[in-house]
């Protein structure tokens, strides 16, 4: 299996407004047509609604651990999550932002990335290891009515380590909006930093990443990864992608003192 970050390396890191990475065509053609042709739709991925039951704009997920439990889904997509949700990659993403993990990250984990005991993310309880890895298939099912956004401006859960999204926008789907949008704090830190959504008054727009086929997005956690989903207009197409991520069991981002907290 290829990894998504094959060829990558620190010198793609872009640093405004924070660490990250962006790449197009990380998966080579052939097999991005074959995981492309074999995503699950609805009726698979809506686990709890009906088909003809489909909700506005809401995401759903099958984790790494139930795709390789799924005797239907093909051999692609387990060998895909199989390394992108193990400790290889990991290694992968660790050299890849050697120079900009956040400091209190490393300090919960020893200074380092690697070494560590890792394994997939549970749903319902934590693992007997110390890092959580997961590489999930989502999606954001159409919009009806008016434009919404998925998510607006946000920091990723305090326990993540990573956030790397691999884009697989349909051939069909003509939809406008639901890019990716990173921002930066207009006057530092405002608000809890664990809520769902921050005030739009406490950042601004730096810049907007278009959804599109066979595009990846990489960046670590830290109290500067902020980011966030621009509204789709009405559609009826689904905006699929895979999420690949690691957690802590517990959380190592802290509400900054000045806060209060």
């Amino acid at each position: 299996m290829r990894s998504l970050l094959a060829g990558l390396g620190p010198a793609d890191v872009r640093t405004t407004p924070f660490p990250h990475v962006v790449a197009d065509r990380p998966m080579e053609d052939g097999l991005y047509q074959e995981l492309s042709a074999s995503f699950p739709g609805f009726a698979r991925m809506g686990w709890d609604c009906a088909p003809d039951q489909v909700p506005n704009n809401r995401r759903f997920e099958l984790s790494a651990g139930m795709i390789l439990q799924s005797p239907d889904l093909p051999a692609c997509w387990k060998d895909f999550v199989a390394y992108h949700a193990g400790p290889a990659f990991l290694t992968e993403v660790a050299a890849l932002f050697d120079s900009h993990w956040d400091p209190a990250m490393l300090a919960a984990l020893d200074g380092r990335l690697t070494g560590h005991s890792t394994g997939l993310r549970r749903l319902t309880s934590a693992g007997p290891y110390r890092i959580h890895q997961d590489a999930r298939l989502e999606i954001n099912t159409p919009v009806r009515d008016r434009a919404s956004s998925s998510r607006g401006p946000h920091l990723d859960t305090p326990n993540r380590l990573f956030s790397c999204l691999f884009y697989m926008r349909a051939g069909d789907d003509d939809a406008r909006g639901g890019d990716l949008v990173l921002y930066r704090w207009r006057d530092g830190p405002a608000g809890r930093i664990a809520d769902y959504a921050l005030p739009d008054t406490a950042v601004e727009a730096v810049l907007t990443v278009p959804y599109a086929a066979n595009r990846l997005v990489i960046f670590p956690q830290s109290l500067n990864a902020l980011h966030g989903v621009s509204p789709r207009q009405p559609t009826p197409h689904t905006r699929r992608y895979v999420f690949v991520t690691a957690e802590l069991t517990e959380d190592w981002l802290h509400q900054p003192l000045s806060e209060g907290v």
